[in-house]
C-alpha cells in the first residue's frame, strides 16, 4: 500500500500569529510532524512527506527539514473556513496530474506536534491488515465524559444527555469513550473522489488507535502553546 503523508500548514493564524513557525524545543512547530513521518518514510511505511501550504516562509522551513513541496496551496483553500477535505483533494489531484496517484492519504495536523511515528505505522498497518476505508487517532475522553453531560432547559433545568448516566458515581467506573483527536487521519485515496461534502469522509468501515494523552495535545491557544513548551522542555531534558 502506497501511502503519502499531507501536512497541511496554513500561514495564517488568528490565535496565534504564525503558529506554525512558533518555536517549539528549539524547532518550529511543523517541524515535529515532519520529523515523524519522514522516520515512517525511512523505514518504507510512507512513500512521500508533501507539506500543503500557501505560505512561502513554511514551504522554504518545511523544505529545509526534508519535506517535499512539490506544489503551492491556492489562497482560496487558505482561509480558516476551508475544512481539510479540499486541501487533501488539492494534493491528491495535483499528484494524480504528475502521474504518482498513492492508495491512501495521511493527513497529520502540525498542531498535533507529539504524535508519534509509532502511532502513523500502527494506522497504516491497520488499514493494510483490514482493508477498512479510513483510521483515525483517537484520544479517551477524561474530562466531559458523555455520561457527564446535560442540556440546559428554561429556567436552567438539567436535561441529562445519557438518562442513566448517574449510575456511576465514580470516575473511575464510566465506560471509556473517545473522541477524534484531530492530529491523525488516514483515508483511502479513493474517499476523496467521492466526498459528498458533508461528513468527514471516512467511508463506511471506519477504525481508530487510541493515542496517549501527549499525543492528543493540540495547539489552538497560546495557552496551549505553553503547555507544549513544557512538555518539549521536559522531553530534551529527559534526553540530555
Amino acid at each position: 500500500m502506497q501511502t503519502i503523508v499531507v501536512i497541511p500548514a496554513r500561514g495564517g493564524s488568528k490565535t496565534i500569529p504564525r503558529k506554525n513557525l512558533a518555536d517549539l524545543g528549539g524547532r518550529p512547530v511543523i517541524g515535529w510532524a515532519i520529523e515523524s513521518a519522514l522516520a515512517a518514510k525511512a523505514i518504507g511505511f510512507v512513500a512521500r512527506v508533501v507539506v500543503s501550504t500557501d505560505d512561502t516562509e513554511i514551504a522554504e522551513t518545511a523544505e529545509r527539514l526534508g519535506a517535499e513541496l512539490p506544489f503551492m496551496r491556492p489562497d482560496e483553500l487558505a482561509s480558516d473556513d476551508v475544512s481539510i477535505i479540499p486541501v487533501l483533494m488539492h494534493a491528491a489531484d495535483y499528484l494524480d496530474r504528475s502521474g504518482w496517484t498513492p492508495d491512501a492519504i495521511l493527513s497529520l495536523q502540525p498542531t498535533a506536534p507529539f504524535v508519534r511515528t509509532e502511532s502513523i505505522i500502527r494506522s497504516i498497518k491497520m488499514m493494510q491488515e483490514s482493508d477498512c476505508d479510513s483510521v483515525t487517532g483517537m484520544v479517551r475522553i477524561d474530562h466531559g465524559h458523555p455520561y457527564r453531560a446535560y442540556g440546559l432547559g428554561s429556567g436552567g433545568t438539567l436535561m441529562p444527555f445519557v438518562e442513566d448516566g448517574e449510575r456511576y458515581l465514580q470516575k473511575q467506573d464510566l465506560p471509556p469513550f473517545f473522541t477524534f483527536s484531530g492530529g491523525l487521519y488516514l483515508r483511502k485515496r479513493s474517499l476523496l473522489k467521492d466526498w459528498c461534502g458533508t461528513d468527514f469522509c471516512l467511508g463506511e468501515t471506519r477504525r481508530g488507535i487510541e493515542l496517549d494523552a501527549i499525543e492528543g495535545l493540540d495547539i489552538d491557544t497560546p495557552l496551549d502553546l505553553t503547555i507544549c513548551r513544557a512538555v518539549a522542555s521536559d522531553r530534551r531534558a529527559a534526553a540530555e
